[in-house]
């Protein structure tokens, strides 16, 4: 799991190649425009106060993400209602989904992860969501 909450994290993600190319390109413009969003410069642009992004990846526990938020007794994310899912194609072949969650009036959660990161339940859990948004 990858919290992402400025310009410097993706930073230190792409020296460490931690993620494929093409989808740290696809979350990072996201964020970019979320930062056009707060009229802020990019590079002094941070997240926190309304949110932040999650890169989940393989072997993450998306059943207990207590540390994001979503704990194991509601489900984590399997046990949230999100407002909506996206399937994006990213390129090189790689196909990612795009899951935002609220917690409440201000605070939107994103989280990024790639398709078939996960065991087969979290997979058409997210592939029925993408297809009800």
């Amino acid at each position: 799991m990858r919290i992402l909450k400025s310009q410097q994290d993706f930073e230190v993600l792409r020296r460490a190649g931690a993620l494929p190319v093409a989808l740290l390109v696809q979350i990072e413009d996201y964020f970019n425009l979320l930062a056009v969003e707060h009229d802020e410069a990019e590079s002094g642009f941070r997240l926190g106060r309304n949110g932040y992004i999650v890169v989940l990846e393989a072997g993450d526990n998306v059943r207990d993400l207590s540390n994001v938020g979503l704990n194991r007794e509601d489900g984590g994310l399997l046990g949230s209602c999100p407002e909506y899912v996206e399937l994006l194609d990213v390129g090189e072949g790689l196909q990612e989904y795009k899951i935002a969650v609220m917690y409440g009036n201000d605070y939107l959660m994103t989280f990024f992860t790639q398709t078939g990161a996960h065991d087969e339940e979290v997979e058409q859990w997210l592939k029925d969501q993408a297809e009800r948004s």
